[in-house]
């Protein structure tokens, strides 16, 4: 049975059942065949070649794992061919037998040098052709595997050294990094104390001419965006590239500050030529530059640069992305910090702008309120004498007055009583803006729902409107001012009266829990469209004045002061209408005082004088 032969992968530690591959070179063809026959039962795969041209091409194909060579051959004989293989790389590991009819010592030398690895001697004989054959195949796979396992060494140790070198790489820059992150920190903990643009540059320039190694650091910024720049701070000596700032104007000439202010981003120089091939205006002084790097970085808030930050170098240097990323670092802290300097400044003189306004604005308002206070006694005064005179007209006592008159004198009364009413709201007005206490109590809502009903009904009577006032628990208590909270019904009742078409009718109702009173004043009168809800709490609107007559003017002030009484007293004023079918008024109030108002007042906005509305009303 015929023998098969492990061939060795020389990449690998892998075997394969591949037969082994053996190259026959001899120049007669019956050498070749017989050759052929002895090794054909080993199972070998077998090629042959005539002459040392045609091998080589076989070889260059397709690599032997074994060559059996003739030694006297035409043209290249077996020691050129073996000294041809020997010298290249891909092959000087095939092992060469030599076939030669000849037994001297010289000749066996000859075939060493040339490189061969064993001798045959013509004619051969089979078994020992068998056994070198099979015998150099296992040599030549051992040495496959050997030069697999040395080659996969040296790639690992080749592997290893660049580990060690990475890490070791990676611990200086981790080292470095480390550093420098203590620098920022150190940075960050100094800006927070600083509170002054000088106090931000000192700060920034000493940690960040340590951490990065420079001779020389700048600070450069302007009052404004794209206004000139002026040195803020510096540290080392300036050469002229870090002093071209100083010759920056409006338009903007070229240079590393103006690329770096005006574009927004970041300048590296790692080197004078780079500097002068980027920067050619810097040729000519060259010979006061001693640095031979730059750094030149924007500061600025929001991609708006209002300065720069510069930094020098002895000379050329690498900037690493840690250097670069530092330095962006750097240049955004320091922006950030001459940004809160400025933005406190202003804040400082904004706040002091403040306190005059509000001076000004309460000086303003006592002056508003002594003016108002005055011309509300002024002019009640002749108000009510009007209104008296016209009374004493009316009664007959200067004379007869014909029906004529009566009207008129009627018409003097309801003017005078108007006037007297906008008066009246306008000082009332002012004193909620004046935010004046209110004297908050514990009050009955009986009572006062009973003469707020009684004060009405003279009104109600003479519009034919029905006025009904279901009578309320007389346990239900608010917490109010008693005379604005009876002011809020009577503008709540005379608002519905007003409004309520004759034959109709108004009503009150009052209901209370543990925590609030709810008053409800409901009319049958014009209703609200829904988009005027809102509006009817406003000052000077009347949504439905094409429905009120003379005698129902108003200015429509009455539901906003009442509702902002109701709220300064910690309630509310609410509406709900219905166009065409009425409206429901809804007052609601707490049943208990604010515990934390200790001398029964809180705080809101309208004086305690005497009710204007009771004398308005009786009129």
């Amino acid at each position: 049975m015929a023998s098969q032969t492990l061939k060795m992968n020389p990449t690998t530690d892998d075997t394969s059942q591949q037969p082994a591959c053996v190259l026959i070179v001899d120049d007669e063809r019956h050498n070749r065949e017989l050759l052929d026959v002895m090794l054909k039962p080993e199972g070998y795969l077998l090629l042959s070649a005539a002459n040392g041209e045609e091998a080589l091409a076989l070889v260059a194909r397709q690599p032997p794992d074994l060559i059996l060579l003739d030694v006297m051959m035409p043209g290249m004989n077996g020691y050129d061919l073996a000294a041809t293989l020997k010298s290249d790389s891909a092959t000087k590991n095939i092992p060469i037998v030599m076939l030669t009819a000849l037994d001297d010592r010289n000749s066996r030398m000859l075939g060493l040098s040339a490189g061969a690895e064993d001798f045959l001697t013509k004619p051969v004989d089979r078994g020992e052709l068998s056994v070198r054959v099979r015998n150099l195949l296992r040599i030549k796979a051992s040495g496959d595997k050997l030069r697999g396992a040395l080659e996969k060494l040296e790639s690992v140790n080749a592997q290893l050294d660049r580990h060690t070198k990475e890490i070791a790489l990676a611990q200086a820059i981790a080292d470095g990094a480390t550093a420098r992150l203590a620098r920022l920190q150190n940075i960050t903990a100094a800006l927070s104390n600083t509170v002054t643009q000088d106090e931000v540059a000192d700060s920034v320039l000493r940690e960040a001419i340590l951490a990065l190694e420079c001779d020389a650091g700048a600070v450069v910024v302007a009052a404004e965006p794209g206004q000139h720049l002026t040195l803020l701070r510096e540290s080392g000596s300036l050469d002229p590239v870090m002093r071209s700032f100083e010759y920056l104007q409006p338009p903007r000439s070229l240079g590393p500050y103006a690329e770096a202010v005006d574009k927004y981003h970041p300048i590296y120089l790692e080197s004078f030529e780079e500097m002068v091939a980027r920067y050619p205006e810097f040729e000519n002084v060259s010979k006061g530059i001693s640095r031979g790097a730059w750094i030149f970085l924007p500061l600025g808030i929001a991609g708006l640069a209002v300065g720069a930050l510069a930094f020098g170098f002895a000379g050329p240097r690498k900037f690493t992305l840690l250097d670069r990323h530092f330095a962006d670092t750097v240049a955004r802290y320091c922006a950030q910090a001459l940004d809160r300097v400025r933005l406190r400044i202003a804040a400082a003189a904004a706040l002091g702008e403040a306190s005059d306004a509000r001076l000004m604005a309460e000086h303003a308002n006592n002056a508003k309120t002594v003016f108002l206070r005055a011309m509300s006694h002024e002019l009640r005064t002749p108000l009510n004498a009007i209104a008296g005179y016209t009374e004493i007209l009316e009664l007959g006592i200067r004379g007869v007055v014909n029906p004529e008159q009566i009207k008129d004198l009627g018409r003097i009364k309801r003017a005078s009583a108007y006037l007297l009413r906008l008066i009246n709201d306008i000082l009332t007005i002012a004193r909620l803006e004046g935010a004046r206490p209110l004297n908050v109590i514990s009050i009955l809502v009986s009572p006062v729902l009973a003469e707020v009903e009684g004060l009405c009904a003279l009104q109600a009577k003479a519009k034919g409107v029905t006025l009904t006032a279901t009578p309320c628990a007389r346990e239900i208590v608010v917490a109010a001012d008693a005379e604005r909270f009876q002011q809020i019904l009577l503008n709540l009742i005379t608002n519905a009266i007003k409004f309520t078409l004759t034959g109709g009718s108004v009503g009150v109702t009052c209901e209370g829990d543990a925590s609030v009173v709810r008053v409800r004043v409901i009319d049958t009168g014009v209703g609200v469209r829904p988009v005027d809800i809102d509006r009817v709490f406003e000052p000077f609107v009347q949504v439905d004045r094409h429905l009120t007559t003379a005698t129902q003017q108003g200015v429509g002030l009455g539901l906003s002061i009442s509702r902002e009484l109701a709220r300064a007293m910690r309630g509310d004023l609410t509406l709900e209408s219905t166009e065409g079918v009425g409206s429901i008024f809804t007052l609601l109030l707490p049943t208990t005082q604010e515990t934390s108002d200790a001398a029964g007042t809180t705080a809101c906005a309208v004086a305690t004088d005497d009710s204007p509305y009771a004398p308005a009303l009786a009129s």
